[in-house]
């Protein structure tokens, strides 16, 4: 993923099984966690579905993350690293990972006048 420091950056996704089949039960939790190192302990930025900072829509069984411009603001740029965890029936499965590449910005905020 690519986006630029300090923008809105919104994705959505279903889950799906080995067969391409959406997954349509709501897992116990969900974590999409952001850290500057695929080593480090610590994250960065964390979304998760039981604080409503991933939502559901159970119509369209299609899970919602929005990046705020404050969550990036703060960041270098470079690349940092993400996973989409789920916890269901105490099982534990990432099932994304990937790299999210943060770009310069030209217009800053304090530029919005």
């Amino acid at each position: 993923m690519n986006m630029t420091r300090g923008d809105t950056y919104e994705f959505k996704f279903q889950r799906k099984n080995q067969n391409k089949e959406v997954i349509t039960e709501k897992p116990d939790k969900m974590y999409f966690t952001v850290k500057e190192n695929d080593e480090m302990e610590d994250f960065i930025l964390q979304k998760r579905l039981d604080d409503n900072t991933i939502s559901y829509d159970e119509e369209t069984h299609y899970y919602h993350i929005t990046i705020e411009p404050k969550d990036t603001s703060g960041w270098q740029y470079g690349t940092y690293y993400y996973d989409i965890e789920v916890i269901t029936n105490n099982k534990t499965k990432t099932i994304k990972k990937g790299t999210l590449s943060i770009t310069s910005e030209i217009t800053f905020e304090s530029n919005e006048v």
